[in-house]
C-alpha cells in the first residue's frame, strides 16, 4: 500500500499536540509491513527544519508543491488542482495528517481530525479570531464532506461531536486513539533532567500543569486555586509548561515565585518534568483526547484532570477526574493526594497499566487497517 502523507513539517519540529500526532503516525505507518510512505510537503518548511528533525525524516522520499502551505491550500480548495496523483501517480491513499484538503482523482483521501472545539459553545471566548476559525473550518469540512473517504478521529468523544456538527460525514468516521511517545515509557535522560535545575525545582516538590494558561485549559480555575493550595503546602511550587495566552501572564506573575511559567519544553525535558512532579494537574474544560494525561501516566505520575469531554475515555479509572467548574474539589483532591503517598503509588501503577494500551505502533497498525479497507 502506497501512502502519500501530507505533513506540515513546521509542526513536527519541537512538536506538541497535532504536530506530534502527525510525526508519530507518519513514522509508525512507514514502519508497518506492506506500506510505503512518501511525504507531500512545503519546500520552504523542509529547508528550514528537516536537518533539525533528523532521521527518519531526512530519509523519506519527498514531493514538494510550488507555493507556501497557506497559498497552496487555498489553491487546492478553490481550483481543485493539482491533484495528489500529479505529485505521486502510484499513491493508493493520500493521508492528510491534520485537517486539510488535497484533491485526489483515483487515490483514496483520509484525514486526521482532532476535535470540534471551534464550534462548541463556551469553550473559547467569542473573538474575531474564533469567528474566523469557525468560518474557515466550516468551508473546509463542507469540502471534505464531499471528497474525503475516511475521517480518522482521535477518540469516540471527538467522533460523536464532529459527527454532531457535520452529520454528512458520520458514516466515514473511524476512531484510532492518540498515544504516548516511546520516550515517556522510559526513564528521563540526564540531558532532560537539566530543565529541573534551570527552573530551580531540582529536589523540590512541585505540581506540573502541562497545558499552559488558556481559557480552554481552565486558566481561571488554576490561577484562583493556587493561592489556596500554596497556603496549605508552602513548600510546593506550581510549574506551568507550554505556551500561555498573554492575557493571563500578569495574574500568574502576581502569584509570586511559587508559580513558575516554564514555557515550551522539548520531549526529553517533558519526560523529566513528568517524572519529577508529585502529580500532574490538567483541569481542562475541553479536550478531544488529552495527550498530557496519557503521557503523565506513561511516566507513572498521578493525574488529576477533568471528568468531561474526551478525558474519561482516555484516563479510565487510572486518574482522579473532577468537574472543571468546581474549584474547591480540585483544591481538596490535590491537597489530599499530596498527603497520601500510598494512593499516589497506587495511581502510578494504574496509570502505567492504562498508558501501555496507548502506543503509536498500535495506533498506526489500526490506521493502516482502516486505509486497507478503503482499497
Amino acid at each position: 500500500m502506497n501512502i502519500l502523507s501530507y505533513v506540515h513539517l513546521r509542526n513536527i519540529y519541537r512538536s506538541t499536540g497535532v504536530g506530534r500526532v502527525a510525526r508519530e503516525l507518519t513514522e509508525h505507518l512507514a514502519a508497518q509491513p506492506g506500506t510505503h510512505v512518501e511525504i507531500l510537503a512545503d519546500r520552504g518548511d523542509y529547508d528550514r527544519v528537516i536537518d533539525k528533525v533528523g532521521e527518519p525524516w531526512t530519509s523519506y522520499p519527498y514531493h514538494f508543491f510550488r507555493h507556501d502551505t497557506s497559498r497552496q491550500q487555498a489553491i487546492w480548495y478553490v481550483a481543485d488542482r493539482p491533484s495528489a496523483e500529479q505529485f505521486w501517480p502510484a499513491a493508493d491513499v493520500v493521508y492528510c495528517t491534520a485537517e486539510s484538503y488535497v484533491p485526489v482523482r483515483k487515490a483514496r483521501l483520509a484525514i486526521s481530525c482532532h476535535d470540534a472545539q471551534h464550534f462548541e459553545p463556551g469553550i473559547h471566548k467569542v473573538t474575531p479570531w474564533l469567528l474566523k476559525q469557525r468560518f474557515k473550518w466550516k468551508l473546509l469540512f463542507d469540502r471534505l464532506a464531499e471528497e474525503a473517504d475516511l475521517f480518522h478521529m482521535i477518540s469516540h468523544f471527538s467522533a460523536e461531536r464532529t459527527g454532531h456538527f457535520f452529520p454528512a460525514i458520520k458514516s466515514r468516521l473511524a476512531v484510532v486513539p492518540n498515544a504516548a511517545s516511546e520516550s515517556f515509557f522510559r526513564p528521563p535522560t540526564e540531558a532532560g533532567k537539566q530543565v529541573l535545575h534551570q527552573l530551580g525545582i531540582a529536589g523540590r516538590p512541585f505540581v506540573l500543569v502541562p497545558g499552559g494558561l488558556h481559557h480552554r485549559k481552565n486558566a481561571d480555575l488554576i490561577l484562583e486555586a493556587w493561592p489556596h493550595l500554596h497556603q496549605r503546602h508552602p513548600e510546593l511550587s506550581l510549574v506551568v509548561i507550554n505556551h500561555s495566552n498573554p492575557v493571563y501572564l500578569d495574574r500568574a506573575k502576581a502569584l509570586g515565585p511559587s508559580f513558575l511559567l516554564g514555557g515550551f519544553q522539548e520531549e526529553a525535558q517533558l519526560v523529566a518534568l513528568y517524572n519529577a512532579a508529585e502529580l500532574v494537574w490538567f483541569p481542562t474544560r475541553y479536550d478531544g483526547f488529552g495527550m498530557p494525561v496519557i503521557e503523565a501516566m506513561a511516566c507513572g505520575t498521578p493525574v488529576v484532570s477533568s471528568n468531561t469531554t474526551g478525558i474519561p475515555e482516555v484516563a479510565g479509572d487510572a486518574a482522579l477526574l473532577l468537574s472543571p467548574e468546581r474549584l474547591d474539589d480540585h483544591v481538596e483532591a490535590i491537597s489530599g493526594l499530596l498527603g497520601d503517598a500510598r494512593e499516589r503509588e497506587a495511581m502510578s501503577r494504574r496509570g502505567r497499566a492504562r498508558a501501555a494500551r496507548y502506543t503509536w505502533a498500535n495506533s498506526a497498525k489500526q490506521l493502516a487497517g482502516e486505509f486497507e479497507r478503503l482499497l
